[in-house]
Formats: structure tokens, C-alpha cells, sequence
């Protein structure tokens, strides 16, 4: 009897991200299903550590971009996960969030918005004029200050919210200046995997009254506090209904709508992104951020998360595989 086949998917990531992403229990149910997981050194050349069936990739370097082109032309049949081109949008916030716009809802009550943001180049020109210029812009205090490259650098996630002009003046240019909507102290990570969706609620920013905006300091550092699960909040609520504290979660439907929309307009299928609820106007969600190829570790049960994606793609394109099923345990519901 033939042994089942299996399939080497190379994997090239920084070694911080190779740390927190190739667990050992990821490596072990990958390889009791048929895929073993190759790690790839960027320095040497490609061709002389295939064969590959899929390449999975987070590294930004224009050598290994090229290497991957070079690479990808001459074997075609090679899946590379995600194509350079298509990932360079996430790595500047000044373009992320310009594919929500183009999603489109089929029905419901339910919205999906950006956040207005700018882009400050010159920071003079706002501690010049003052808050009218800040105002100019559409914008009005508190506001979220992020950097403006999203490169996954630890510089990277140095966010702040910005309660007045005075802080204004002590941020560093190029920044993104991004509207707060008050959201209820809750932030939604959707996380896909192909045309696999899960959603977990995590801790964020609390509600700021208008008259509690004059006790808060000019400028609030609040970096990575969106990864810490928020309290009474179990990170692995399901779709739909009423979490734990009052917190309903979007509905299946509209989630789906939003992910496969993000998925098609940005051609990705590794990524998450941040969903808020507007507390003013419950049918208006904000997607906040865009991250390509997240920290999947933190979501729950991700090992048969990623081996079934790892599978539909060399089924797909070895034998035109159907990828849709689904995952249910006691703890999650996972929707493919």
C-alpha cells in the first residue's frame, strides 16, 4: 500500500517571528497530516533548498523580493504565500485602509467604515497655526498617533493617543494621526486563513467622555495593549449573540462579508485585521488595522487552523482539492 504523500512548505521569517510562529505543536500536527514544515535561509539561494510545494514568507528585503520573483518564475506550479507586491500596502499606514472603502455589504444594517486619518509629513506646520490648523485636517482631540510604517518593527507598534495640541507637539514626524471613536473598550481581531474566519475579542482603549478629555495627559502611550484579553471577555467567542459583559459580537454574516472583501480586494489570504463598534451608532464598524501574516499563535486551536489551510492549497493546486469544511470543538467555532 503507498504510503499517503507529502508536501514540504518552506517557511522564510525573520527569527522573531519564526520563534513565535513555527511552535513545536504546530510542526507535530502539521507533520502527522503530511506537511512538513521547512525552514528557508534567505541567504542562501532558492533553488538550492526546494523542492517546495508552497512558500509562506514575512520578510521585506528587496533581495529576498527578488530572490522569491526569480524564484516564482521559474517554477510556476510553487505556491507562494502572499505575493510581495499585493503585502507591500500593509507596510504604510498611509495606504492600508484603502481597501475598505471598496467592500461592499449585501444586505444588512450593518456598515464598515475606515477611520479618517492623515498623514503629517511636518509637524512645524501644525505647532505653527495651532489647533485651527489641526482642525483643518478633519480631525478633532483625542486622536491615535501611529507611526507611519506598519513593518512589524517593535518602532512599528509605538501608538499614543493625543489629547491636545500640546502633545501634538511632541510627536515625531511622518506620522498618522487617526480618529478615536469610542468603541465600548473592546476590539474584535478577525483572523483569516484563506477562506477560514475566526473572531476573538481583545482588550482596547476605553470610552472617553468629552469632559474627561481635559484630565487626560497630553500624550498616553499604549502600545501592544490590544493583545492582552480584555477582563469578563473570553477570547474564544463564536460568532453571534452575546459575549460575556454585555459585548455582542458582530454578526457571522457581516464578518464573513468584510474578511472576504479585505481577501479580494487586497488578494491576501494570511492576515487579521482590527474591527471596532462604534458605541454612538452600533451598526457603524471601523477596521482600525491590517496585519499581514499575524501572530496566529495567539489564537486558539491554531495548529489544525493552519494545517487546513496548508492542505487546500497543495490539494488546490495538485489535485483541484474543495477547501470548504468546517472545525467545531467545545471551546470555538471556526467558519471556512
Amino acid at each position: 500500500m503507498a504510503s499517503p504523500p507529502r508536501f514540504r512548505i518552506g517557511y522564510a521569517f525573520s527569527p522573531k517571528k519564526e520563534q513565535t510562529f513555527i511552535l513545536p505543536s504546530l510542526v507535530d500536527y502539521a507533520k502527522l497530516h503530511g506537511i512538513d514544515l521547512v525552514r528557508i535561509d534567505p541567504r542562501l539561494p532558492l533553488l538550492h533548498q526546494s523542492p517546495f510545494h508552497c512558500i509562506i514568507h514575512k520578510l521585506y528585503d528587496q533581495s529576498w523580493v527578488q530572490q522569491l520573483r526569480d524564484f516564482a518564475s521559474l517554477y510556476p506550479d510553487v505556491v507562494v504565500i502572499d505575493p510581495p507586491d499585493q503585502i507591500s500596502r500593509l507596510l504604510h499606514r498611509d495606504s492600508m485602509l484603502q481597501v475598505v472603502n471598496q467592500i461592499t455589504i449585501p444586505h444588512g444594517d450593518e456598515r464598515i467604515e475606515a477611520p479618517r486619518q492623515v498623514v503629517l509629513h511636518d509637524l512645524d506646520v501644525v505647532a505653527k497655526d495651532g489647533l485651527h490648523a489641526f482642525r483643518d485636517l478633519g480631525l478633532k482631540f483625542p486622536v491615535i498617533a501611529k507611526p507611519l510604517e506598519a513593518d512589524g518593527s517593535s518602532k512599528s507598534h509605538d501608538m499614543c493617543l493625543v489629547a491636545n495640541d500640546s502633545g501634538l507637539k511632541r510627536l515625531s514626524a511622518p506620522i498618522v494621526l487617526q480618529e478615536f471613536v469610542n468603541h465600548g473598550g473592546v476590539v474584535f481581531k478577525v483572523y483569516v486563513v484563506g477562506e477560514c474566519v475566526v473572531c476573538v475579542t481583545r482588550k482596547s482603549l476605553p470610552d472617553i467622555a468629552e469632559e474627561e478629555l481635559e484630565k487626560l495627559e497630553p500624550v498616553s502611550n499604549f502600545s501592544r495593549i490590544s493583545n492582552s484579553a480584555a477582563p469578563g471577555y473570553g477570547e474564544t467567542e463564536s460568532f453571534g449573540g452575546n459575549g460575556e459583559g454585555n459585548v455582542e459580537m458582530p454578526s457571522l454574516n457581516f464578518v464573513m462579508n468584510v474578511a472576504a472583501g479585505l481577501r479580494e480586494a487586497m488578494g491576501l489570504t494570511l492576515f487579521n485585521f482590527d474591527l471596532i463598534r462604534d458605541s454612538r451608532d452600533q451598526n457603524r464598524y471601523l477596521v482600525i488595522d491590517i496585519n499581514y501574516l499575524p501572530g496566529y499563535a495567539k489564537m486558539p486551536n491554531y495548529e489544525p487552523f493552519l494545517t487546513k489551510f496548508f492542505l487546500d492549497v497543495v490539494h488546490k493546486r495538485t489535485a483541484g482539492g474543495d477547501s470548504n469544511s468546517s472545525y467545531v470543538n467545545e471551546n470555538e467555532v471556526v467558519f471556512c
